[in-house]
């Protein structure tokens, strides 16, 4: 579905009425929306449609997520500590283990990936022969 200027702008200025300093307040978020859907104006859906995109962004831009070939021992403590000196306190940390990465790490903050580990040295090698 194609969204209108107006109704992009309109979800914006909702969406930064919901942040504070902290970052997303899910109770403003809840309220904004409830009173959307009671008295729903024109291209109602639009906004709401925008709001989420505008939500599941901010989510992943405060979410670090660590993948490791092995299950590290400090859980990747030590990786999420210096992650939140950089980037800020995050709303989720995920430590995953994948076998098939075959060694080193994988790092995801949002949409920043940095990846070093033997499986993706693998790809980008067989990418550039």
């Amino acid at each position: 579905m194609k969204i209108n200027r107006a109704a992009r702008a309109e979800a914006k200025s909702l969406f930064r009425i919901c942040r504070t300093e902290k970052g997303l307040d899910e109770e403003r978020l809840r309220k904004v929306i409830g009173i959307i859907t009671k008295q729903r104006p024109r291209g109602y859906l639009q906004v709401l449609g925008r709001l989420g995109q505008l939500v599941r962004l901010e989510v992943a831009r405060a979410t670090h997520e660590l993948v490791s070939a092995t299950k590290l021992d400090d859980g990747g403590k030590a990786i999420f500590g210096v992650l939140e000196k950089h980037f800020g306190k995050p709303l989720e940390q995920r430590a995953e283990v994948r076998p098939e990465v075959l060694g080193g790490l994988r790092i995801r903050v949002g949409s920043d990936v940095w990846d070093a580990t033997i499986r993706g040295r693998l790809e980008a090698l067989a990418r550039s022969a």
